[in-house]
C-alpha cells in the first residue's frame, strides 16, 4: 500500500469499474472576481491551513485539527493522484477558505448511493468566522457548482456529505436544491448525503 492511500483513508482504491478507475482528476472551479479559488501549494499553504482548521468552528466541522506537516502530506498525495484536488479559496486577493473538490464514485460515499464516474464531490470551509453566518456560503455555492457543471459536462451531479449534526451544512444544501439520500452510518461518523442533480432525471438511488 502507498503512503497516498494510507494518507488519503477516504478514497476507494479496490473494486472499481473502468470508468470510474480511468476518470480524470476532478474538474478545477473558476469564481468571477474579486473572488478566486487556486490549487494549493502543500509546502506554502499547509501552515495556513493547519492553524485554519485548529479553529474551534473548523475543528468541530472536519475533524482535521492536525499539525502542518500532516497536512502537507494530505495535500500532497491529493495533488498526486486523480481522486481529489485541494484549493484555497480567496476574496479581494487574501486567502480565507479551503476546497476539495473530488471524485465521488472513488470516495467512501459511492457505497451510499449509485454513483457515475464522473460525479464530483464538494467540501468547503471559511477559516474567517465574522463572515463564517454572512451568507457567504449560499453567495458562493452556486456559482461554484455552475462553474463544475460548465467545466465537466460529464458532471451529472454534485454530492455533499456532511456530518448529520452539522445544521448549517444542511441548511445550505437545502437552500442550494438538493436532494436528500438520507442519513448513513461511515467507519467514522453518521452523514447526511445530499445529491445537487444537474437535471432532475440525474437525481441518483441511495443504497
Amino acid at each position: 500500500m502507498s503512503d497516498a492511500l494510507v494518507v488519503l483513508p477516504r478514497e476507494l482504491t479496490e473494486g472499481l469499474s473502468d470508468d470510474v478507475r480511468t476518470a480524470p482528476p476532478p474538474p478545477a472551479p473558476v469564481l468571477a472576481e474579486p473572488y478566486a479559488l487556486r490549487l494549493v501549494d502543500p509546502d506554502a499553504d499547509a501552515e495556513m491551513i493547519s492553524r485554519w482548521m485548529n479553529m474551534p468552528h473548523l475543528v468541530e466541522a472536519w475533524e482535521s485539527d492536525w499539525p502542518p506537516s500532516r497536512w502537507r502530506d494530505y495535500l500532497r498525495a491529493q495533488l498526486g493522484g486523480t481522486y481529489s484536488r485541494p484549493y484555497i479559496g480567496s476574496m479581494h486577493g487574501e486567502d480565507g477558505g479551503y476546497v476539495e473538490v473530488y471524485r465521488a464514485a472513488k470516495d467512501s460515499i459511492a457505497n451510499r448511493y449509485d454513483a457515475d464516474p464522473y460525479d464530483v464531490g464538494l467540501h468547503a470551509a471559511i477559516a474567517e468566522l465574522s463572515i463564517v453566518n454572512k451568507g457567504l456560503g449560499p453567495f458562493l455555492l452556486p456559482r461554484i457548482v455552475a462553474s463544475v457543471f460548465e467545466v465537466e459536462p460529464r458532471c451529472r451531479r454534485i454530492m455533499f456529505d456532511p456530518d448529520h449534526r452539522n445544521t448549517a451544512a444542511r441548511r445550505l444544501c437545502e437552500y442550494a436544491g438538493c436532494t436528500f439520500l438520507g442519513e448513513h452510518d461511515m467507519s467514522n461518523r453518521r452523514m447526511a448525503l445530499y445529491a445537487l442533480p444537474r437535471t432532475p432525471a440525474d437525481v441518483p438511488e441511495a443504497r
